[in-house]
């Protein structure tokens, strides 16, 4: 008989994030089935943490959309579906591909030093086969070029996107690997050196369609 997997936090000044990453992967592994209720007090005893932040974390799981909360059956795993996270990457078209062009206008060579080293830790995270410091770094990248908009409303949206989560929850369902993923980058970091607008927007829009793409097929 298979052994059940158990989930320990590894780093306490991070366990709200980890409680939150140990759900997550429940869920996406099927440990934690579609319809299946969480139950707080068995995750809380499993973690060795309070209820509390396990409440918190369901109500980011919540947010996401990995999970609802049903009256008087309480918090209860949704069945996965990628439309949430497409519609999620459609807005960020929209978003970065205005702000790539601010950037590019701009400042473009001051962020480049932060770019590169970002893209550096994306390849070498992928051959090390590191997820989580390459989902970091990933929304670091991304963060770059995004924050140096003069639109404090389009970088609060942004940030509204739950960008860490999406990026892993993506990350986990790609057919493709860490590395191959990695190299996509390369292509608006080089439209933002090459100070080209045309090619910042092109770049952005081919990076998106193509998770989209890989996302939908996921659930063919």
């Amino acid at each position: 008989m298979e052994s059940k997997k158990t989930y320990q936090i590894s780093k306490r000044p991070l366990y709200r994030e980890e409680i939150k990453e140990a759900l997550m992967d429940a869920i996406v592994t099927g440990a934690l089935a579609p319809g299946e209720r969480i139950v707080e007090i068995r995750w809380a005893k499993e973690l060795g943490v309070s209820q509390s932040p396990i409440r918190e974390a369901i109500r980011e799981l919540e947010m996401i959309g990995l999970v609802e909360n049903i009256p008087y059956k309480g918090c209860i795993v949704r069945k996965f579906t990628s439309k949430d996270i497409v519609d999620t990457y459609k807005i960020r078209i929209a978003l970065e591909g205005m702000a790539i062009c601010e950037a590019i206008r701009r400042s473009p060579k001051e962020i480049l030093p932060d770019m590169a080293e970002r893209l550096t830790e994306m390849l070498d995270s992928a051959g090390e086969g590191d997820m989580k410091r390459f989902i970091e770094s990933d929304v670091r990248f991304h963060e770059a070029f995004v924050e140096t908009s003069d639109n404090e409303l389009l970088k609060r949206l942004w940030r509204q996107c739950y960008i860490r989560d999406n990026t892993r929850l993506s990350t986990l369902f790609s057919k493709e690997s860490m590395l191959a993923l990695a190299e996509r980058h390369q292509q608006i970091y080089q439209a933002i050196e090459q100070e080209n607008e045309t090619l910042g927007m092109e770049a952005i829009q081919t990076h998106f369609h193509m998770l989209i793409d890989e996302l939908e097929e996921a659930e063919k």
